[in-house]
């Protein structure tokens, strides 16, 4: 069984979270900067969001934080469903929904620098007990990672992460396949890059994304995205694992794009984003207002991509193709807990003038980000500045 730490991916090839996280409600303050009619029609969309019961989070004692300002710590959990419910379900006649994406996002006091955690959904973990969808509640008990939002949704997904690390949630988001395509379809698509065609056709009973790209540049819908982003089996080691790699070399791509594109200057581009956002979302109540949003933004002003690190928990492959979590996962979790950096930087051992050993601290090296499944361009991640 193989361990693994947490990759760190360089943060100036990562930028996502300041911009996905950050970005869409800069948009707003963008938006509402253009004139009485368009603050009218943006203040519009708040109406939009989906804001969730939480209540079942409230049940029983959840972690401690810090009394949130607009430069205190603070932690967010992003989640991708894969329910196939609504116009979702030309993707397979899957029941359910399970999260196939999960980021732990913690941002650290003053809102300069980040740690986001991808989370596996295959991680063999203790489920909490949750209120279930069909109105019973269930006990806590050992299954894949995924199987909390299955069984509950969001909240058991976030109550079920509160247990395992010991992590406040200040805010969640949930985003799904029709939410995603929207959002690329509203950018006029994304431009992306492989050195290799791509194929990946679905067979009845089997599955299969419907992926079929050329080698080279391709500028790519909002179907053909989603379909890059879920394919699995036919792109690099054919692992979940593997795909969460493609998924936020994706993500930068489509960042890279929009200001390319100057969506920023666009009010017409920035209407039709943010609409289709608004409307395709789901989060807390607290977070559900364009003025949370807003807010939320203006705190980041700070927040350098040269600050931010995507890590994978900590793991092993246990039996079954599972995912353990190894003792580092702990010391991830108690770094996030203490608001301190991670990695954690590495000791080392230097001579003194005198000779004589001394420790010095020294920041651990960062490790180079796995392209997209080994089939992105490596000169495409920089043709979109």
């Amino acid at each position: 069984m193989g361990k693994h730490r947490a990759p760190v991916t360089p943060s100036s090839a990562h930028p996502w979270l300041r911009k996905v996280t950050a970005g869409i409600s800069i948009l707003i303050l963008i938006a509402t900067s253009l004139g009485g009619g368009a603050v009218y029609a943006i203040n519009s969309l708040g109406k939009n969001i989906n804001a969730l019961d939480t209540s079942d989070l409230n049940i029983q004692e959840r972690p401690e934080t810090v009394v949130q300002t607009d430069t205190s710590a603070t932690n967010i959990l992003i989640m991708g469903s894969d329910s196939r419910a609504g116009s979702n379900g030309s993707y397979g006649d899957v029941e359910g929904a399970r999260s196939d994406t999960t980021l732990l996002v913690h941002i650290y006091e003053g809102r300069e620098s980040a740690t986001v955690v991808s989370i596996p959904r295959d991680s063999f973990v203790e489920i909490a007990g949750c209120k279930m969808l069909n109105g019973e509640t269930s006990l806590p008990y050992k299954s894949k990672f995924n199987a909390a939002f299955a069984i509950g949704g969001p909240i058991c997904t976030v109550k079920t992460v509160e247990k395992l690390t010991n992590i406040r949630i200040n805010n969640f988001v949930v985003v799904d396949f029709e939410a995603f395509k929207k959002v690329v379809d509203a950018l006029g698509g994304v431009e992306v890059c492989l050195t290799s065609p791509a194929y990946d056709p679905i067979v009845p009973g089997r599955g299969g994304s419907g992926l079929d790209l050329p080698a080279g540049y391709s500028n790519i819908t909002g179907e053909q995205a989603l379909a890059f982003v879920r394919a699995r089996e036919s792109l690099g080691d054919g692992s979940d694992l593997g795909r969460i790699s493609r998924q936020q070399e994706f993500i930068a791509s489509m960042i890279r794009g929009m200001m390319a594109k100057g969506l920023l200057s666009n009010p017409a581009m920035i209407y039709r984003v943010l609409n289709v956002v608004t409307s395709s979302i789901a989060t807390n109540s607290e977070f559900a207002s364009i003025k949370a949003l807003q807010d939320f933004a203006l705190s980041l002003g700070s927040l350098k991509p040269s600050k931010i690190n995507f890590v994978t928990t900590p793991y092993e492959i246990i039996e079954k193709g599972n995912v353990g979590w190894t003792s580092e996962a702990d010391e991830l979790w108690s770094a996030l807990r203490m608001d301190q950096p991670w990695p954690k930087p590495a000791v080392t051992i230097s001579a003194s003038p005198s000779s004589s050993a001394s420790p010095s601290v020294k920041p651990s090296p960062t490790k180079t980000s796995i392209t997209a499944a080994a089939t992105t361009c490596t000169e495409g991640n920089n043709r979109v500045k």
